[in-house]
């Protein structure tokens, strides 16, 4: 999988302890913004990218669900887990979140779930490339004659790289500590 450090999690808690408590925890492998409002978490969305949002479900002002609302009205591209202290209920089936942590999270679950979601993006993007590159290689096999393409230097380049596409999508299906889904994706795959 790719390096963490390049990665940037919005954590929005109003609970600055809490908040806190999560950037320490997230600190070593990722760039961390603490937001301590719906609002305030907002302004930074449309200001700065980041590639995972933690939320708290009940803040004062806007809740944690107005903001996933937003993003997901938004269309933003990145995970959001959601971290509360509210017991999960059927209502989030509907929720537009990628993850769900009640309170209190531990250190080993926070990470364990940034790392799921990561993990989860990166194989999304995978089968994304993966899709497209096979897709051009479907249409240049109907079009042409093996014999044609043998010494197209890009058509090779387009082989061995969807080879290691596959090789990536595998080993990173392999990363999943959850082997339900792991189980899942190689199904998928």
């Amino acid at each position: 999988m790719a390096d963490t450090g390049d990665k940037t999690v919005l954590i929005v808690d109003d609970e600055e302890m809490v908040a806190e408590s999560y950037e320490l925890y997230l600190d070593d492998d990722y760039e961390t913004i603490v937001e301590y409002s719906g609002g305030a978490a907002l302004m930074e969305l449309d200001q700065r990218a980041v590639d995972l949002v933690l939320v708290d479900r009940r803040m004062p002002g806007m809740s944690g669900d107005v903001v996933i609302d937003h993003i997901d009205k938004w269309e933003m591209d990145f995970q959001v887990i959601m971290v509360t202290a509210v017991d999960p209920d059927i209502d989030i089936i509907d929720m537009p979140c990628d993850g769900y942590l009640t309170k209190p999270v531990s250190e080993d679950e926070l990470l364990a779930a940034v790392d799921r979601a990561f993990r989860i993006k990166h194989y999304e993007d995978l089968i994304a490339e993966y899709n497209q590159l096979s897709e051009k290689y479907e249409v240049l096999t109907s079009q042409f004659s093996s014999r044609e393409l043998t010494n197209q230097d890009r058509f090779t380049k387009l082989e061995s790289r969807i080879e290691e596409m596959e090789a990536e999508i595998a080993e990173t299906v392999e990363g999943f500590s959850d082997s339900k889904l792991s189980d899942a994706f190689n199904r998928l795959h």
